[in-house]
């Protein structure tokens, strides 16, 4: 794969990625079921949902009908395996219709090249554990970062 090539797929990769966002945010399954591979998997710890169907009926019955949320993501880091296979990592913080950030995880995706245009083959979710207290920052990156943060007890 040329430079060419490889910036164009890349990008087509990051489309892929915003467009998995934006169909489940938007509830759109048919567009949604078609950015997966027959042998799709979707994986969260020990849970496994193989299979393009399999994984449909678990991800789309994941909220109730209508219900609004929104996925915030990073710039995914897409590494090519060859001209058709590519994983990528991409950070996503999910936000509920309470605004409250749900999810806080990394995407890690694999994916392959078929019939002309890039599909999600595995998706494996890496949650950050929640944790009920502020960071542990210094003092130091408390003062520097607290214009930019909530107030909190000290």
């Amino acid at each position: 794969m040329n430079e060419l090539d490889r910036l164009i797929a890349a990008r087509e990769i990051e489309d892929l990625i915003s467009r998995y966002c934006i169909a489940f945010d938007d509830q759109d399954w048919e567009t949604f079921g078609g950015l997966w591979t027959e042998d799709a998997a979707f994986v969260v710890g020990d849970m496994a949902f193989e299979g393009r169907q399999t994984m449909l009926d678990f991800l789309m019955t994941c909220l109730p009908e209508g219900y609004a949320s929104k996925h915030m993501i990073s710039r995914p880091l897409v590494e090519f395996e060859s001209d058709s296979r590519a994983r990528a990592r991409t950070d996503v913080v999910w936000i509920a219709a309470n605004f409250e950030n749900t999810i806080v995880a990394r995407y890690v995706d694999t994916l392959v090249k078929q019939d002309g245009r890039w599909l999600i083959q595995r998706r494996e979710e890496e949650p950050v554990p929640y944790r009920n207290e502020p960071p542990p920052m210094s003092d130091t990156a408390v003062e520097v970062s607290s214009p930019t943060m909530r107030a909190r007890d000290r």
